[in-house]
């Protein structure tokens, strides 16, 4: 958990580190744009794990945008979108350029929308190594394999809107960050056994619900009350500053 003054697109590699140091690191990250970015998603590829995330953004002002061009696998252009060969092409570091027959672009009607200048050899397409895998990452975007994964991304506003009502996590009693995310916490594990609970409960296909989920969830209780517990006697320690005799004083039942 950040402050508001941080952008939450700063969050994702720290996460995917985090876990795969836990050994529960994903091969897939379904995200939506603000994470997408293109530094994440090559930081991330680093790392193993491929983001699947819509580009944020349009592509550009122009009508025809790169995504547009024929495309090969290193990233030179073969073809515009009206289907004229590039007389020629190059690549110096990490920028592009293509180059097209002066007489063709200007006898084509939509010159005036298409990304391409005009030079004292032909029309020029200058673009970076990123514009290439922003375009293709919008080409990809269309595909039907593309709307099959991210679908499971939407489901998630759900389980975040439940989160909120079952445990009214914005609206949280409580001040600093070290005790908002040490609420929010508890409060995300407890719809975890929920959820958890419900899914055990679905898989057996038992009728009798609760003499599979009471005994469960007690223990789970059990070991989180323990766990607040400590936490609570730390928090207690570094605190002591507020030690005061107050008339009364929280107790926990086992």
């Amino acid at each position: 958990m950040e402050s508001a003054d941080n952008s939450d697109a700063n969050a994702l590699i720290p996460i995917i580190d985090a876990t795969q140091e836990k050994g529960l690191g994903p091969e897939e990250v379904l995200a939506d744009s603000l994470y997408g970015g293109d530094e994440n998603c090559e930081k991330a590829k680093e790392l193993g794990v491929e983001v699947i995330s819509p580009v944020m953004g349009r592509s550009s002002d122009k009508e025809i945008n790169l995504g547009n061009f024929d495309l090969s696998e290193d990233g030179t252009v073969k073809n515009c979108p009206e289907g004229k060969e590039s007389v020629k092409t190059g690549k110096k570091k990490n920028r592009y350029t293509a180059t097209f027959d002066i007489q063709c672009c200007k006898e084509c009607n939509k010159v005036s929308e298409c990304l391409v200048k005009p030079g004292k050899r032909g029309y020029y397409l200058r673009y970076k190594e990123k514009d290439v895998r922003v375009a293709k990452r919008r080409i990809y975007e269309q595909t039907p394999e593309f709307h099959d994964k991210y679908r499971y991304r939407a489901g998630v506003e759900a389980t975040m809107s439940y989160y909120d009502r079952k445990t009214g996590v914005k609206r949280l009693r409580v001040r600093g960050l070290q005790a908002v995310s040490f609420s929010a916490t508890l409060k995300a594990i407890g719809v975890n056994l929920f959820r958890a609970a419900a899914f055990k409960n679905n898989e057996t296909g038992c009728k009798d619900s609760l003499k599979q989920v009471v005994p469960a969830l007690i223990g789970c209780i059990y070991n989180l009350k323990e766990r607040f517990l400590s936490a609570a006697m730390k928090i207690r320690k570094i605190s002591g500053s507020f030690r005061t005799n107050y008339r009364f004083e929280m107790k926990l039942a086992a």
